[in-house]
């Protein structure tokens, strides 16, 4: 006969039920197919494998969702004062405020902010929330972010998973999502399927909610033009990977096929956000 201690299966309950609370909300993404692209005349955007991409940029209430689970003492910055208004000239920019004394922050997404682009954020920052999309654990996933140098996780293996893997894009990745288009054979200059600049949130000096700025990709991404410039996994010189322009400048050739911003790892500004993509998990 088995003995069932009904106090251990009511705490394992209350454990289980906590761990389906803290499970990341994912945020939406489409899928980019098309596996035999070749890359564009300015050498990027050829992917061998289908992965999926951000429909939208992170938002204030999905980076919000991601503090109150990680950030109660917040060791590693991942807010900023600047998010919560603090500075009165960067009111109109951040989307979340903080309440509380370290050991019992709590965060809230300032009223109408939501579906906006979370912003004073840092590559970093940005690779902790894949982890956590992928672990629960900021510290735990594709990026060891206490080694150094870093390794970078390899997409094309990650692709032959049976579980997807949360990412942020790779260069080719993000642009193949933003110009590539199957139906015209080739790559558009411009995000929205265009070869002249199209409708975008640049130089308005306020970041717009996802998806209402301007036209989709050919594969259903919304801002890869303007709105906020968006970290990549690539790097020069020891500096991050930036793609996309923003409301920042009223500057159209910095959403244009061939413009990549470079800037520090920790470069935390008002116009710079993220979207990750998710690799594997396909067949």
């Amino acid at each position: 006969m088995v003995s069932v201690n009904r106090k251990s299966l009511t705490l394992a309950a209350v454990l289980a039920c906590a761990c389906v609370v803290a499970q990341a909300a994912p945020p939406e993404t489409v899928t980019v197919g098309n596996t035999s692209n070749k890359s564009d005349a300015t050498g990027y955007g050829a992917v061998s494998y289908e992965y999926k991409i951000g429909k939208y940029e992170v938002t204030n209430a999905e980076y919000c969702e991601f503090l109150n689970a990680v950030a109660k003492n917040d060791p590693y910055e991942l807010y900023d004062g600047r998010m919560g208004g603090w500075n009165p000239d960067a009111e109109q920019w951040g989307g979340i405020e903080r309440n509380g004394p370290p050991g019992s922050f709590t965060y809230k997404v300032i009223a109408g902010n939501g579906k906006r682009p979370v912003n004073f954020v840092t590559w970093q920052s940005a690779a902790r929330y894949c982890n956590w999309l992928n672990s629960g654990d900021t510290e735990k996933g594709v990026y060891n972010l206490g080694v150094e140098p870093l390794k970078l996780p390899k997409h094309a293996e990650l692709a032959k998973g049976e579980k997807a893997t949360w990412v942020l894009p790779t260069e080719d990745e993000w642009y193949k999502a933003a110009y590539y288009d199957a139906g015209k054979a080739g790559y558009w200059r411009f995000p929205g399927k265009s070869d002249e600049p199209s409708q975008a949130n640049i130089g308005s000096n306020s970041p717009n909610e996802g998806g209402t700025s301007g036209p989709a990709s050919a594969y259903g991404t919304f801002d890869q033009g303007g709105n906020v410039w968006e970290f990549n996994e690539s790097r020069y010189e020891g500096k991050a990977g930036l793609r996309g322009s923003s409301f920042w400048i009223a500057d159209n050739a910095g959403y244009m096929d061939s413009y990549t911003r470079y800037d520090d790892f920790c470069g935390k500004w008002p116009h710079y956000g993220f979207r990750v993509a998710a690799v594997g998990g396909a067949k």
